[in-house]
């Protein structure tokens, strides 16, 4: 079993490379997963094959259920998680995060030489900071120091590199405004299935609420309500996959208080009803995609 089979709330700021694991079950975590291989990776994220192109760096919420189905070939594979929050005090895009938490996967463009962050130099420092994070010697502190102040700076490369990104000068939300909102976000996504208010997530930052909601929309593109539904609609999608609930049950689980709440946000983010959800990932065959579905490239 590799690590990524792990249930967890997050799995940090942490990163791996090795020879390609396809995950025997999907999962989620509230991070940004940063993937990048020799070989293409077929994924299934929110119940949709996505194809990971080998030499490109690809970008996505992995708070959406996901899951590694296979590979072109036998390679190797390197991947980082960063905790939304963490994404977001470090002044990432807020365009790009806006498109991750609405459940796009980005690539960088692929034409950038090895000096300016190619995928083989990349996956050659994610090796070193798999060792330098996970440290045990006399110089641990001073290791995983200089590991995250090289992922916070190749974090940066990666979201202002990503296909189809668009950044203004002078776009980007004040640092305080960021750090607010790195600070909601966690809140929300340890929250979201409890019957959480804008007061309390004001509250839990020491601001008006509605500065609150000000700053986040600011940082982030999207509002704190809109961010809940995305936390909660993923927490039903994972339930959906791995248990027997039935619909009803699985939309109070995931913190919608009412159903007609639940069947409309789940239709308008995911395209179809739970219950139709459910019924095509079970459809599915054993690598969980459908023969006739068409895996869509990482953008």
């Amino acid at each position: 079993m590799s690590a990524h089979d792990v249930d967890r709330h997050t799995f940090g700021i942490d990163c791996w490379r090795g020879h390609v694991q396809p995950m025997v079950r999907a999962h989620r975590h509230d991070d940004i997963e940063v993937n990048v291989a020799d070989v293409d990776l077929s994924y299934v994220i929110d119940g949709r094959p996505h194809l990971l192109p080998a030499g490109s760096v690809s970008l996505f919420w992995a708070a959406r259920p996901h899951r590694l189905v296979s590979s072109s070939g036998a390679g190797r594979q390197a991947w980082v998680t960063i905790p939304l929050a963490r994404a977001l005090s470090w002044g990432l895009p807020g365009e790009v995060i806006r498109r991750l938490v609405h459940g796009e996967v980005l690539a960088t463009r692929t034409d950038l030489p090895l000096s300016a962050g190619g995928a083989a130099e990349w996956a050659e420092r994610v090796g070193r900071w798999q060792g330098e994070l996970h440290d045990a010697g006399p110089h641990a502190e001073v290791s995983r120091r200089v590991a995250l102040m090289e992922i916070e700076a190749a974090a940066a490369r990666w979201a202002w590199t990503a296909d189809g990104a668009r950044h203004e000068a002078g776009g980007d939300a004040p640092r305080p405004a960021i750090g607010h909102a790195g600070a909601m976000t966690a809140y929300l996504s340890a929250h979201a299935h409890e019957d959480v208010t804008v007061a309390d997530v004001a509250a839990h930052v020491h601001l008006h609420p509605q500065y609150a909601m000000t700053l986040f929309r600011r940082a982030t593109g999207i509002t704190v309500g809109e961010y809940l539904a995305q936390c909660r609609v993923a927490h039903a999608q994972q339930l959906l996959l791995s248990t027997e609930l039935p619909v009803p049950d699985v939309g109070f689980a995931a913190g919608f208080r009412s159903l007609s709440q639940f069947y409309d946000r789940f239709g308008r983010m995911c395209g179809e009803s739970p219950g139709a959800y459910r019924r095509r990932l079970r459809a599915a065959g054993p690598d969980g995609v459908r023969a006739d579905l068409t895996p869509t490239r990482a953008r």
